[in-house]
């Protein structure tokens, strides 16, 4: 069946957004009769990211869009993922995702192995959305906002923010618009600092290859790619050693001023770091940001550019950092040796950020610390680290919602979901409440009840 109307997708706009402008203009009544009308089959998943069955998304299109398969590709983040990719890896990938009902290209790609993973809620820029109301008369989502570990917008250098649009949220098959309600532009950006110059580098380059103009070479040809480079730099001990603590005290001091604002992963380097990994033989993909790291320390350096290391940079848990001289150990009369106080405030702002959107999540998700630090680091993260974190692991500790609270919570999202003229007992079997909480829901839907009344 053709589509009677499909929106024309703008440069850089994600597959996503394209399909939730659609499901606005079709008037589609609910989420599996607009994944009918899309791909042919109410169970069809939307995805983020890498979506797939864009043949028969393709097939259904109106002749005028002049859309297949391969165009809609490039609306998705698959540029992106298959850019340092072999012909082999991006021929699987690609067909998973055009032929295939349930795509398996995050593991095809090595998506599923990174380090470095996607957060949970589509992001946008301020700037972008203010621009593209005023130019189209509506907003979408772009897919310069969701390459994962670059947290700015390469077209206006301000900081992406996260919107209450999560996979939860959104529900397995539903495509959500961006509005005001979901991605408020007012308001003080997540972040009070200034957007460095290499953290703006870093995301115009990453949009760069976001176009599939990369071509597919061999996993072995980076290494060989990247090791002629460093002798061009004077990084090599001969003409087959690689200088690898040259190298990694470099890269460490050359990108830490924007290591705070970039995934952990990017800031551990040693013998087992991905430097290393870097100009060994490739047995496996490495995310694309490490790619782009490599390669924006070495253009640097290319272009006669210097690196400032040694006694000014010290490794902090793996992360290179500057020495800070603005404050003194009272005890020690030592400076210390990164600036904590600042790298705690940005954390605790992360926190809370978090928490905003678990609070938001649909249905209910109860805000907990481990919740938290799960989303934010990983389990156990905050606990070795709770003196140099004192803002951190407060903020932390202050944002567990009450059990009792939660389950009302919990207890009236589905009362209202199920309607009018529900039972107790159906509210609680969804809303995962066992037979002693009765009581507590006939007075949750008692309360409802009162209010809609009044």
């Amino acid at each position: 069946m053709t589509l009677a109307v499909f929106p024309a997708p703008i440069a850089g706009e994600l597959l996503y957004g394209v399909l939730a402008r659609h499901g606005f203009l079709a008037g589609s009544p609910n989420a599996a009769e607009h994944a009918t009308e899309l791909f042919g089959r109410r169970s069809a998943v939307a995805t983020f990211d890498l979506p797939s069955g864009l043949d028969a998304l393709a097939s259904n299109l109106p002749a005028l869009s002049g859309l297949d398969g391969a165009g809609l590709l490039r609306h998705t983040l698959f540029p992106f993922y298959a850019a340092f990719q072999d012909e082999e890896a991006r021929s699987a990938a690609e067909f998973d995702m055009r032929a295939s009902d349930a795509s398996s290209a995050h593991h095809r790609l090595g998506v599923a192995a990174f380090r470095i993973r996607a957060g949970v809620a589509l992001r946008f820029c301020p700037e972008c959305v203010v621009a593209q109301r005023a130019t189209h008369g509506f907003a979408t989502w772009m897919v310069a906002h969701q390459l994962p570990g670059f947290p700015v917008c390469p077209e206006h250098g301000c900081w992406l923010r996260d919107s209450m649009v999560t996979r939860s949220s959104a529900g397995r098959h539903g495509y959500v618009a961006p509005d005001e309600r979901n991605c408020p532009v007012d308001g003080a950006s997540s972040l009070d600092v200034e957007v460095p110059d290499l953290l703006l580098d870093l995301a115009r380059a990453a949009n760069a290859i976001t176009t599939g103009a990369m071509p597919a070479r061999p996993l072995s040809h980076w290494r060989d790619h990247y090791v002629t480079r460093l002798a061009g730099v004077a990084l090599m001990r001969s003409a087959r050693k690689v200088d690898q603590s040259g190298l990694n005290e470099s890269l460490a001091a050359y990108w830490a001023p924007v290591f705070p604002h970039l995934p952990a992963a990017c800031a551990f380097f040693g013998e087992r770091g991905w430097a290393a990994a870097m100009v060994r033989s490739h047995r496996k993909a490495m995310h694309p940001l490490l790619h782009l790291l490599m390669d924006g320390f070495l253009s640097h350096l290319e272009r006669g550019g210097t690196v400032v290391a040694g006694s000014e940079f010290v490794s902090v848990g793996g992360m290179s950092l500057p020495h800070s001289t603005s404050a003194v150990n009272p005890r020690t009369g030592r400076t210390p040796r990164a600036d904590w106080p600042a790298l705690d405030a940005a954390l605790a702002r992360e926190v809370e950020r978090e928490a905003t959107i678990v609070g938001a999540l649909i249905p209910p998700v109860r805000a907990t610390p481990a919740e938290i630090e799960r989303r934010v680091r990983r389990s156990g993260w905050f606990g070795k680290r709770r003196s140099k974190r004192p803002l951190a692991t407060t903020a932390l500790a202050a944002i567990e919602e009450p059990l009792d609270a939660f389950r009302r919570r919990r207890a009236a999202h589905w009362a209202a979901t199920l309607g009018p003229g529900c039972r107790p007992w159906q509210v609680m079997r969804p809303a995962g409440l066992r037979s002693d909480q009765l009581p507590m829901i006939r007075e949750v839907m008692a309360q409802a009840a009162a209010s809609a009344a009044r």
